[in-house]
This record gives C-alpha cells, structure tokens and sequence, in this order.
C-alpha cells in the first residue's frame, strides 16, 4: 500500500520514472556505440594495419588505441604531416574529438597543418574545402592555440585570378562567411598575443575573392588600388567588409591596432567603414574606430596625402559625426563645396587638440 501523499511511479501522469528510464536506455545506447566503435577500431588494426587504424580512432576519438599504434608503430604518425582526408589529426579536429586531438599533438603533429584550411575559393572551380578552421569548435581551437607550436600567423595561399592572396589564419576564417562558428574563431585568433593584427590581403577588383561572397561591397572604382591593380585591406577593414561585428570590436579594442598599417590600406578602410554606415551598419563601431584613427598618425597622413576629394570628405564626416543620430548623408555633404586645400586645413583643425582658451569657453 502506498503511503498517502507518496508519488506512485505507475501512476499516469508521473513521468519520473519515465525519464529515469529513458535516461538510462540512451545511456546504455551510447555504452554500446562506443563498444561497437572500438570493436570495428580494434578489426581495423587486425585487418586494415596501423595506418587505417590509426584514421579511426582519430574518428571514434579512442585515445587508448592512439597511443598503443604510435607506441608500436611510430611512423604512422606521418600521417599527421598530410593535408584534408588523410591527416588523423585533421579527422579528430573537425569532429571535436579534442582529446584525441590533444594526444595527437603532444605526439608530435603539427597544430599549424590545422590552421591551413582552404577557402571557399581555393581554385578557379571555387569547391569548398573539405574543412576549414572556421568549423571547428571554441574548445578545439583552444587546443590549437594552447600548443607552443602553434603560429596563428603562417600565411595561407588562395587564388584569386592568376596570383594567389597571402591570409593569415584570422584573415582565413574571417573569409568563411558561411561557416557557424567564424566570429567565434576568428575572435579566438585575434586574441591570442602571438597574433598580429596589423596585417593585409591583396585581391582584385573583380577577381574570384570579390565575387565569392553575398556581400554587397562599395563600388569597385572607389577602392584605391595598387601599381598591379589589387586591392590592399588590412584586418580590421576586411573584418567590417566582410560583416564580421565580433572581430572588428576585438580588433578595436586591442592597444596596438593601428588603423593606419599597413602602409596603403587607410583610404580603403575608410570607404569600407562609410559604405557600411550609408547602409545603416557599423554605428556602434564608430566613436571606437574614431578615437583609433585620431591616435595613428599614419592613418591621417595617408588621407591628407592623398589626391581623393571623397575620401577627405569621408574623413571629415567621420572626425564630426554624431553617431547617435545615425545620419551619415548629413554629415557628409556639408563638405561637398571645399576644395582640396580647404578639406586639408578642415581635417587638420578637427585633429589638433582644444585650445585652453576655447576648453575654458565650452566650460
């Protein structure tokens, strides 16, 4: 007899003893998919040789069977110095098998054959890669990162016409815009120490990097380009041309982002950030992005150097832009009338520091 108030696990309606045992049902299920994997690993070994074997426990993330094929084997770990398919390490990465990636390292593979994914557009056919650093998840780039072997600035190549375009890692999952887990990434990279950030990519006007993804850019004629007709973007230009919030405010809230550097690439970031604005994106970025480009002398000298009435103007509607007010149009066409001279002595009055007579004034 049950005692009154008691809960009956048999009563309809009680579904405690339901979910225990639906709980311990998928428990017993996993126990036996994981029995099964090790069964078919350890058949694989039997039958397969180490090297096979050594691809599926990478897969099943059996870190026991790992270390027994490298113990006796040890040349299989070659396999580690691959690219794509065949590279165990890769295998347990893109799966967030983190613990066997963790041990696949401490063997000896190179955390840096991680961070080479291709792009979207490796080739003139722009297939997919088979991975990309972009998918994999918060916990397995902080193993990568986590490795003293890693260098989150080793250049990747993609093509982009006839000449391929130099990307740091960053700059690489940054280009992955279709990928869930880019921002996450790409913050990852960017805040690592060893990560420099003052860095650029080169592409072309109306190359293969232009047209790959679903992003509207500014015109193409308003870019400044190079002596070989490419464009130069730094990080931070190419983190808001490529919609990616979570990096640009990382960027900008690093001390030694400077938005000047590399050489050549100001004007670019200027019309990257005012196009933004003009399509109503980016405003919170830009008292940040203001107060960066005040500080780098660079930046400034590059614009007041330039031959570019628009980007001057750019500069000034930008130097007194109420960002509360989000009217971009506003602000930029009361400079329309001054010439070149004119917009120099406009943008060096905005850039030099208060007077004490006119600080005394506004109090």
């Amino acid at each position: 007899m049950i005692a009154s108030g008691a809960s009956n696990p048999l009563l309809p309606g009680n579904r405690s003893g339901a979910t225990n045992g639906h709980s311990e049902q998928q428990s017993s299920h996993i126990r036996s998919c994981s029995w099964h994997r090790r069964k078919l690993d350890e058949w694989c070994l039997k039958f397969k040789g180490p090297d096979k074997a050594l691809m599926q426990a990478a897969k099943h993330n059996n870190t026991q069977l790992i270390s027994r094929i490298i113990d006796q084997n040890p040349s299989s770990m070659n396999l580690c110095l691959k690219n794509k398919n065949e590279n165990p390490a890769i295998q347990a990465a893109v799966r967030g098998n983190n613990e066997a990636l963790q041990l696949l390292i401490n063997l000896g593979a190179s955390p840096n054959t991680l961070l080479a994914g291709e792009s979207y557009f490796p080739s003139r056919t722009f297939k997919a890669a088979d991975y990309s650093p972009a998918n994999f998840t918060s916990t397995t780039m902080g193993v990568l990162l986590g490795s003293q072997e890693t260098n989150p600035n080793q250049p990747n190549q993609v093509m982009d016409i006839d000449r391929s375009i130099s990307m740091t890692p960053t700059e690489l999952v940054n280009t992955q815009v279709a990928a869930k887990n880019r921002s996450e990434i790409s913050v990852l990279l960017a805040s690592d120490a060893r990560t420099r950030i003052n860095t650029k990519i080169e592409f072309f006007r109306y190359g293969p990097f232009k047209q790959a993804f679903n992003i509207e850019f500014p015109p193409v004629l308003s870019f400044r380009t190079t002596s070989k007709a490419s464009v130069p973007v730094s990080l931070i230009g190419q983190a808001i041309l490529l919609n990616n919030a979570d990096l640009a405010r990382e960027l900008l809230g690093r001390p030694n982002l400077d938005p000047g550097k590399p050489e050549g690439t100001a004007e670019n970031l200027l019309t990257i950030f005012m196009h933004k604005l003009s399509n109503g994106m980016f405003f919170n970025l830009g008292n940040p992005l203001r107060q960066k480009i005040i500080t780098s002398e660079t930046f400034c000298r590059q614009i007041l150097d330039s031959d570019s009435l628009i980007v001057k103007r750019q500069l000034l509607a930008l130097l007194t832009m109420n960002f509360d007010s989000r009217d971009y149009q506003s602000s930029i066409s009361e400079f329309n009338q001054l010439d070149m001279a004119q917009l120099n002595d406009r943008i060096n009055h905005e850039l030099s520091p208060p007077s004490y007579e006119s600080a005394v004034q506004e109090a």
